[in-house]
Order: structure tokens, then sequence, then C-alpha cells
């Protein structure tokens, strides 16, 4: 059996705290997170290295894993390589044609791992050992709360301008055909000039909180999905994943080729505005039981294939070759 091993993660999100950590804990293995009177995110870079240096101190781990922000330390690294810790890098930025924060945190980390395949051959080139780790599912948060489905369709997404095409083509065209849908996420209502806003929509509902991710999914019948990018094989928003993972709502997002790949026919694709609008419709006539059996077939695919227990054991077996 491998030893048990203590991992401290720098980052505090719930990408990490409902995910990945969680991962490590169900297989047994100590965490700490740099959490609550501990975080460094808000914190200058002077007092991140005294508050990592306390927590290195404290808890003494066998690894150090870090997603990066911006104005994360460099000191933090250096720390750990002065301390003989493998210090692993996730970078979740990456795209085929914009990863300059995984290249530049990737020369201080003594691993990485990255969600865009196509990003690997600049790590590699650079002497770096690399490897693919995609999103995933916990599956003891990621389920389904069995309440009664309320709503037709929901977005949960910041309205990103490198969206906006993307936003107007899919989105839009069931907003302004009056659909029962609801928005939640930033950036949709502070700019009445954008070209895409939700100003004085009442479809548009604030602010959604992760915790409450798996009421909203497991209460509507659709779930509509937004991607950064459609070049890679690979990188797609931990979103899609999660949503299938909660077993609720049935996930409608734009195509992308990584998407496609991922996650075969649990997912509904469309290429066009229309398209669009008729998968929706299609959704729409189903009955309840219809609906709750695909959406039951699409969890059980990415709790097998998508589950932060194996992303987390695959971790573990890196740590222990290094």
């Amino acid at each position: 059996m491998n030893r048990k091993i203590k991992i401290l993660f720098t980052n505090n999100s719930m990408l990490i705290k409902n995910g990945l950590a969680a991962g490590f804990i169900n297989l047994g293995h100590e965490v700490f997170i740099m959490d609550g009177e501990h975080r460094l995110w808000d914190k200058s870079k002077e007092q991140q290295v005294e508050y990592f240096k306390r927590a290195v101190e404290d808890f003494r781990p066998s690894l150090v894993f870090s997603e990066c922000f911006a104005n994360f330390s460099e000191e933090l690294f250096n720390h750990t390589r002065e301390k003989g810790i493998p210090h692993f890098f996730w970078s979740i930025e990456d795209t085929p044609h914009d990863h300059w924060i995984g290249d530049y945190w990737s020369d201080y980390a003594d691993y990485v791992f990255t969600t865009t395949a196509e990003c690997l051959p600049n790590y590699w080139n650079k002497g770096k050992q690399a490897e693919l780790m995609l999103f995933g599912c916990n599956p003891s948060f990621h389920r389904s709360t069995y309440t009664e489905v309320k709503k037709d369709i929901v977005l949960v997404a910041n309205n990103y301008e490198r969206r906006f095409q993307q936003t107007k083509e899919f989105i839009m065209p069931l907003v302004n055909n009056n659909y029962n849908i609801e928005v939640y996420g930033n950036e949709w209502w502070v700019d009445p000039s954008k070209e895409v806003n939700l100003c004085n929509r009442e479809i548009f509902k604030g602010y959604m909180a992760y915790e409450n991710l798996p009421l909203l999914y497991s209460s509507s019948k659709i779930a509509l999905g937004q991607n950064l990018d459609g070049n890679s094989v690979t990188q797609s928003s931990m979103r899609m994943v999660e949503v299938m993972a909660i077993g609720g709502s049935l996930l409608v997002s734009p195509f992308t080729k990584a998407q496609e790949f991922l996650f075969n026919d649990h997912i509904y694709l469309p290429k066009t505005g229309q398209e669009m609008i008729d998968m929706v419709n299609e959704i729409l006539k189903m009955t309840d039981k219809q609906r709750q059996q695909r959406a039951k077939k699409a969890q059980k695919y990415v709790y097998k294939y998508h589950n932060y227990d194996q992303k987390a054991a695959r971790i573990i077996e890196v740590f222990q070759g290094q």
C-alpha cells in the first residue's frame, strides 16, 4: 500500500476545496489548505512568504500544490526548493493560443499539470516534466439534491468579453425569444454600453455561490455551458463536468472539439444558434423520467472517467516517482 502523505495547497478556491483536495482526503492523505486566516491571495508578496513559511513549519508537508494567481509570490517556490519539498503547479488557464501564465510559472515548478494538451510540447521543450490533468468532479459534493424541478434553463458564467460572440450567437437568441431562463454570474450588468449585457433584464439573478450549484442544477431541466476556447482537443470549462456530475440538468453547450472528445453523446453540442434552440426545445419536451435517465447516464460517465480521486492518485504516483 502506498504510504500516506501530507499535501499543502496554497490556493483556497472551490476547485481545490470541493474538488482536488477532496480526492486526496478520500484516498486517506492529509491535506492543509491555506484558507481563512491562512489565505494568501489577498496578501502582499512579502506577507505571502511569511504565511507560507509558517504553514510549512507547522504542517511539514510532503508536497506543495499551487494553481498560482495574480501577485503570487515566486519566493514560495524558492522556499520549497530550499527545503527539498516538491512543488507541483496546475496550469488551469492554458489555451493553445494563450498560455503565458503557465509558461511563466512552469519555470519555478518541479512538475507541471495542464488542462490543455497543445501546451505540453512547450513545457517539454523547456525541459520541464509535464502532463495533462483535466477538471473533474467530487461525487460527495457534485451530486443531486433530489429536489423538485422548478426551472427550465440556467446559465452560471461570467460575462467575459472573450465570450461575447459566443453569447450573441447562442445565449441571446434564447433570451430574446422569451425562454424561461435565469442567468447568474459577474459582469452582466455593470456597463449598459457593453456589446452583450443583461442590464434591466429580469432574467439576471446575480451571483451564484459555488456551494449552491448542486441545488441549482438539481432543480433545472437545462444547464447552458460556455467555454473560452474552441481549438483545443482537451481544454474545457470545469463547469461541464460539474453539471453532469450533479445529475439533474442536461447540459447544452456551444460545440467545441474538446467537449465532443471528452463527453461524447452525454452533452448537447449545438453548432449554430438555431441548433441551440432546437436542442433546448427537444429537452423541454421530454418527460421528467426521460430527462432524468439521460442525466444519470452522464453522471455515471463522469464519475467513472473524470473523478478527482483518480487525479489525486495520479499526482501521488508522480510524487513518489520524483
